[in-house]
C-alpha cells in the first residue's frame, strides 16, 4: 500500500462545531440584564437626591415646623438647619417667601412665649426660689423654639428678620429673666449672620438671582400684609438703601438699635454687640464702638445653667 492510499483511508480531522443562532434566553442576559442594573442604579440617584435635595422644599420644612408632633417638629428643625448651610442651598436662602413665613412663626411663637411665662409667673410667685426654676424649664420646648427661629432667621441673604431681632435684643424686662437673656444673645448672633451674608451677597448670587430678591421684597410691599410689608420694606432698604427712603415709616436702622442695646446691664450680651458691628453699619456706629471701648463692666454677668 502506497503513501497515498494510506493518507485516503485515514479519517478527516474534526471540523468547527456547529453554528446555531442565539436563543430568546441569551439575548435576554445580554442586553436586559445590564439595562436592570442602570435603572436600578438611576433610580437610587434619584432617591437619594429626592431625599436630600428635592424633598427639601419650603412647604415641606414649614409643614414639619408646623406639626404638633414635637418629634416631627425638630426632625424638620433638624433638617432645616443642615440643608441651609450647604453650598446647594442659595436658592432657599434666596427664597424670600421662606424667609417671611419663619419670620411669622418666630412672631407667633414670640407672643405665645410671652403669654406663658406672665401666666407662669403669676402662678409661681408665692414658690421658694427652686422651685421657680424647676417651673421654668417647662417652658423650654417652647423656648428652645423661639431661639431656634431666631437663628434661622440669620442664614437668609434678605434681612427679613432685621426688625424682630432688634425688638428682641432690646428687651430689657421679662417674666423669665434668664429666658430673655438667651433670646437676645441668640438674636444678636442672627444679626450678625444677617450682616456677613448681606457683605457676601454680590460674590455668592448673580446679578440675576439678586434682582429676584429685590423683585419679591417690592411684590411683598406692594402686598395687603402689613407685617410682611414691613419686614419686607426694611428688609429692601438693608439691601439697596436708594429703594427705599430714608424716612419711610417703619424701618429698624440697626445702628439705633446697637446703640440703645449698647446700655444694657448684660455685659456679655455688649461683648456680642462689640463683635456684630463687624458686620453693621450706620451713623451711629462708630460713637457706639467708642462708648463699648470705654465699657467699665456695669451691669452683671448673667450665667445660664440648665438643670434638670
Amino acid at each position: 500500500m502506497t503513501q497515498s492510499d494510506q493518507r485516503t483511508d485515514s479519517p478527516a480531522p474534526p471540523g468547527l462545531p456547529p453554528v446555531t443562532p442565539p436563543s430568546g434566553r441569551f439575548i435576554a442576559q445580554l442586553f436586559l440584564v445590564p439595562g436592570m442594573i442602570v435603572l436600578v442604579a438611576v433610580l437610587i440617584i434619584l432617591g437619594i437626591n429626592y431625599l436630600f435635595i428635592g424633598g427639601n422644599t419650603p412647604q415641606t420644612f414649614l409643614s414639619k415646623l408646623d406639626s404638633d408632633n414635637a418629634d416631627i417638629r425638630w426632625r424638620g428643625a433638624s433638617d432645616l438647619a443642615q440643608h441651609i448651610k450647604r453650598p446647594e442651598s442659595k436658592l432657599l436662602k434666596a427664597d424670600v417667601s421662606f424667609a417671611l413665613a419663619l419670620a411669622e412663626r418666630l412672631r407667633k411663637a414670640i407672643d405665645e412665649l410671652d403669654d406663658q411665662e406672665k401666666a407662669l409667673a403669676t402662678k409661681i410667685a408665692p414658690l421658694p426660689q427652686a422651685e421657680q426654676d424647676k417651673a421654668w424649664r417647662k417652658l423650654a420646648p417652647q423656648r428652645d423654639f423661639v431661639e431656634y427661629l431666631t437663628s434661622a432667621l440669620g442664614d437668609f441673604y434678605a434681612p427679613v428678620g432685621v426688625p424682630l431681632l432688634c425688638e428682641i435684643i432690646n428687651r430689657e424686662s421679662a417674666a423669665d429673666v434668664k429666658g430673655n437673656t438667651m433670646r437676645r444673645r441668640r438674636a444678636i448672633w442672627a444679626l450678625s449672620n444677617l450682616g456677613a451674608q448681606l457683605q457676601v451677597l454680590a460674590k455668592e448670587l448673580t446679578s440675576d438671582q439678586q434682582a429676584k430678591i429685590q423683585g419679591d421684597l417690592k411684590q411683598e410691599i406692594s402686598g395687603t400684609n402689613s407685617q410682611r410689608k414691613s419686614w419686607a420694606l426694611n428688609a429692601l432698604y438693608h439691601l439697596d438703601k436708594s429703594a427705599v427712603a430714608k424716612d419711610a415709616p417703619g424701618l429698624v436702622y440697626v445702628d439705633r438699635a446697637f446703640a440703645q442695646c449698647a446700655k444694657t446691664q448684660d455685659r456679655f450680651l455688649r461683648l456680642q454687640l462689640a463683635y456684630a458691628f463687624n458686620f453693621w453699619d450706620g451713623e451711629l456706629a462708630e460713637p457706639t464702638l467708642l462708648s463699648l471701648a470705654r465699657d467699665d463692666g456695669f451691669g452683671t454677668l448673667i450665667r445660664i445653667e440648665e438643670k434638670d
